[in-house]
């Protein structure tokens, strides 16, 4: 099959998306924009101009560290900005056939350089992202994430006890994301017992994103965690497989990231596929895509070009990621009937 029959097979299908950060998520000419407005020291003539910047591009080092210089705090100056670059990350996650969006984004990235205030930046966040997700048809919530080299725990708690006042606002899980070499799990023990013991909210921690499958292993064990970002180094321990297929702990996997951060070598050696057979829960996610030059459809492509999968090989990763939702159960009922009915429409055509 050609690449843009596949294509269009797989921007039909309807996916779940677990691992989307809104920062990494921002619209090139949005930036563009809110660069010029707000005077930044930036290359500002044009999208490609800000691009070499903003966005991976071949000729850099496929590093972690290359990739998070990425991240700017210094574009959203006011609570419509946030409500804006929001309402867009939505719609462009709609745009890619995703049809529930668990959205995580970090308050304190969001109000570092604005100076606006925790509350109503994560109001800002919640409502923008609802309303856009009720005008396209899918489901949404949020997930707040914690940089591991800003750790505060008071500043920390206070954040979670704000998401836990606005859990009607969809607000559903804590994320540890960052540094894991320098700044290993033991670091956070206190503040994620604190979050586990109140019971309300999911926890899903970065782990095992080039470093070792130890902080897999403690992100389960030490920080409760029952999802785990990226997490492909789990491939190198059997034993670790074996437990996490025995938890139904599920990996959110990123493909094209784990190639651009220099995680993997190449995309047709990823171990999704021996992390697939050997019994972990495996979901495919898109990571950053702005960041990226990417859609989550491309990294569906990187499974059914250069890995074989099918149709049915999808919907099985579909259907752990209903499993694994941050979601009351009668809302994954009915997610898992969307699911299945969008696929079903898709049967018999080969990718």
């Amino acid at each position: 099959m050609k690449a843009d029959e596949r294509m269009a097979i797989l921007r039909g299908l309807p996916k779940i998306e677990l691992h989307r950060h809104l920062e990494g998520s921002l619209r090139l000419g949005t930036l563009l924009e809110l660069g010029k407005r707000y005077d930044l020291d930036l290359p500002l003539d044009s999208e490609a101009s800000l691009a070499g910047l903003l966005t991976f591009n071949d000729d850099e080092p496929r590093t972690l560290a290359n990739f998070l210089t990425k991240f700017r705090s210094d574009w959203c100056r006011s609570y419509k900005d946030i409500e804006r670059v929001t309402s867009e990350a939505v719609r462009d996650a709609s745009s890619e056939g995703i049809v529930h969006l668990e959205l995580r984004f970090s308050p304190e990235h969001l109000t570092r350089t604005s100076g606006l205030q925790l509350d109503g930046a994560m109001k800002a966040v919640c409502e923008s992202g609802i309303a856009a997700a009720a005008e396209e048809d899918i489901s949404i919530c949020f997930i707040l994430t914690f940089a591991r080299e800003r750790y505060n725990y008071g500043a920390w708690t206070k954040t979670v006890d704000l998401g836990l006042r606005m859990l009607e606002m969809r607000i559903a899980g804590v994320d540890l994301a960052g540094d894991e070499f320098h700044h290993p799990n033991r670091e956070f023990e206190r503040f994620f017992q604190r979050v586990h013991d109140i019971g309300e909210l999911g926890i899903t921690i970065h782990a095992g994103e080039g470093t070792f499958p130890e902080q897999v292993e403690s992100a389960i064990d030490s920080l409760y965690a029952v999802r785990i970002g990226h997490g492909i180094e789990t491939a190198r321990d059997e034993a670790l497989m074996a437990k996490l297929g025995a938890g139904r702990v599920t990996l959110e996997i990123c493909p094209i990231s784990n190639f651009q951060t220099g995680c993997i070598d190449r995309l047709d050696q990823h171990p999704l596929p021996l992390l697939d057979r050997s019994g972990v829960p495996v979901t495919i996610n898109s990571d950053d895509p702005a960041i990226h030059r990417t859609s989550i459809n491309d990294d569906y492509d990187v499974a059914a070009a250069r890995w074989g999968y099918t149709l049915e090989d999808l919907l099985r990763l579909e259907r752990n990621a209903v499993a694994a939702a941050f979601l009351p159960e009668e809302e994954r009922a009915e997610l898992l009937l969307r699911i299945e009915s969008g696929y079903q429409e898709s049967r018999g055509q080969g990718i």
